[in-house]
């Protein structure tokens, strides 16, 4: 099987104060919110992500392979009387 390389890009606002994203079994390592990780294509992977910060704050999500996003988490959101928020999102490569 042949892989592809995805490069994500991770946004925080109103109050974000850390994140993490994985697909799959393997963390996707970011550096000022941008990371790339190699995989198998065609396939469906699982993206799952954790965030902290304040209630109200939002993180978003982007991966391409070249000009093409694959995956996109638009707005995840802390929900009120919460310091953390999470989601998973399934995608094809």
């Amino acid at each position: 099987m042949a892989t592809r390389k995805v490069d994500f890009t991770v946004t925080g606002k109103d109050g974000v104060q850390g994140f993490w994203i994985a697909v799959g079994n393997k963390d996707v390592p970011l550096v000022n919110g941008k990371g790339s990780i190699n995989l198998e294509s065609p396939k469906t992977h699982f993206l799952v992500w954790w965030f902290g910060g304040e209630p109200g704050a939002k993180l978003s999500i982007i991966g391409v392979v070249g000009a093409t996003t694959v995956v996109e988490v638009k707005q995840s959101v802390i929900p009120p009387g919460e310091l953390e928020g999470a989601g998973s999102k399934r995608f094809d490569v």
